[in-house]
């Protein structure tokens, strides 16, 4: 049966929206440095499935795997949050330690198993011995941390990484960062974190040194990408500043969308210039006090996602660490765990169940579809013949309408997935039109509708 929905209904038609839309991810820091060392071996394998299994859990078919400097061990006491001190592959110059960083390593291998496609490898910092303060935590005045004779050889340190993982385990980074927020003057000594600042004239000497340690070594599937910058108006900056030859270095252009506004710019330069564009980094959650109910961070995660695909539409929407330490007293990571005890004990947060809303149900190979809604977003998956509409609510209950009369829907299935102050990922049924449907949002809400065996009726 037909309906009239009104003027007010929100259209979704198949031509407007993009493809090439690779997954959702996380890193590896520092979560893979702990996780992967529990010696409760149910609980870790529980943990993993609830990241990367499809099925079973968010299904994050995109890993970004930390490159450790490793601190210096004359550092006492070591100021690295836990999980913070990924070990580094050189613990000093001319020595290479292969069995380094166990725990990360295992998780990465473990993501592929349940069903991960895609890897990158960062660095946050050069080793300690390269760096000018002695220190992976960054310079003493936030500065270039970085020797001047040591360039090639973290360019080397990093493509020999690379090319060891694929010897290995058979896992072909397909791209390598050798930055992370280079350009923010936060990187000093004595930070809980790997960083490094790198002006914009060092950025391209470590980009181009990269790409063509790469080259040298036959690494040919493996690509540069950067800058990763906090701030998508920074990493257009950075980008704009570049010279040619590093900006031809790079297969791939990398964000964070911490803050910024200039996303349709970045976008429009990506799309002008031939790369693939990533929001390699987002975390929601603050310094608010560890609340697992926290309903804030749904709504504030949820409406990242959709803005970034709305307007920077990137191939990739990458968390930041899918695992956070509890006794960080905040509100950042779908699972809580105690990072320095370790015994395996875990609790999914709402942001977990936020994620779900999205990556359950979007799967890679979708062409994500854009809405006259700005608080929704949709996503077509032609190889199963699925519709996926996701809606955030911040505000009071309301009833809203989807117009859908360019989709073929006579023996559509339909359901309702929401996640509230009260459900989590709440299933429900959806009764149908035939050419759309109306739907009750819960206040405060997020909500994911999933349309089964609908066809569009026209050609994109």
């Amino acid at each position: 049966m037909n309906h009239s929905f009104g003027s007010k209904a929100i259209r979704i038609v198949p031509a407007d929206g993009y493809d090439g839309f690779e997954g959702w991810g996380t890193s590896l820091a520092w979560w893979g440095h702990i996780v992967g060392q529990w010696s409760n071996i149910d609980k870790r394998e529980e943990v993993l499935d609830l990241v990367f299994d499809a099925d079973k859990g968010l299904g994050l078919n995109i890993v970004r795997y930390n490159i450790g400097g490793g601190e210096n061990p004359a550092i006492q006491p070591n100021t690295l949050r836990p999980g913070g001190d990924v070990p580094g592959f050189q613990p000093e110059k001319g020595v290479w330690d292969w069995n380094a960083d166990e725990g990360q390593r295992l998780v990465l291998l473990a993501a592929f198993d349940r069903g991960a496609t895609i890897a990158e490898a960062f660095s946050n910092s050069p080793p300690y011995w390269m760096t000018i303060s002695g220190s992976v935590t960054g310079a003493v005045d936030g500065g270039n941390n970085l020797q001047e004779e040591y360039y090639e050889e973290f360019a080397d340190y990093l493509t020999e990484v690379v090319k060891h993982y694929k010897e290995a385990y058979g896992i072909e980074f397909r791209t390598l960062n050798p930055l992370n927020e280079p350009i923010s003057n936060w990187w000093k000594k004595g930070n809980i974190q790997e960083g490094a600042h790198f002006t914009i004239d060092k950025q391209m000497e470590i980009i181009k040194r990269t790409a063509n340690s790469l080259q040298l070594k036959g690494l040919s599937g493996t690509t540069v990408s950067a800058p990763d910058e906090n701030s998508v108006d920074e990493t257009l900056e950075m980008l704009h500043g570049y010279d040619e030859e590093t900006f031809n270095s790079l297969a791939q252009i990398n964000t964070h969308t911490y803050t910024g506004v200039q996303l349709s710019e970045l976008r429009g330069y990506a799309e002008e210039k031939g790369k693939r564009l990533w929001m390699s980094e987002y975390g929601t959650g603050g310094t608010e006090p560890h609340n697992h109910e926290d309903l804030s961070s749904v709504l504030e995660l949820a409406e990242r996602v959709i803005t970034d695909l709305r307007q920077l539409q990137p191939a990739a929407w990458v968390y930041w660490q899918a695992v956070e330490d509890e006794s960080a007293q905040n509100n950042w990571g779908f699972i809580h765990t105690n990072f320095r005890h370790g015994d395996g004990s875990y609790e999914l947060t709402k942001q977990y169940y936020a994620m779900a809303q999205f990556s359950k149900f979007i799967r890679p190979g979708s062409r994500i579809l854009f809405t006259g809604d700005e608080c929704s977003i949709a996503a077509y998956d032609a190889a199963i013949k699925q519709l996926t509409i996701v809606t955030c609510n911040t505000g009071d209950s309301k009833e809203v309408s989807y117009d859908l009369s360019a989709f073929q829907i006579d023996d559509c299935a339909a359901k309702v997935y929401r996640t509230s102050q009260g459900d989590n990922l709440a299933e429900s049924e959806l009764s149908m039109c035939s050419n759309g449907f109306t739907l009750e949002l819960d206040g405060q809400s997020v909500t994911t509708v999933v349309l089964s065996n609908i066809t569009f009726t026209n050609q994109i």
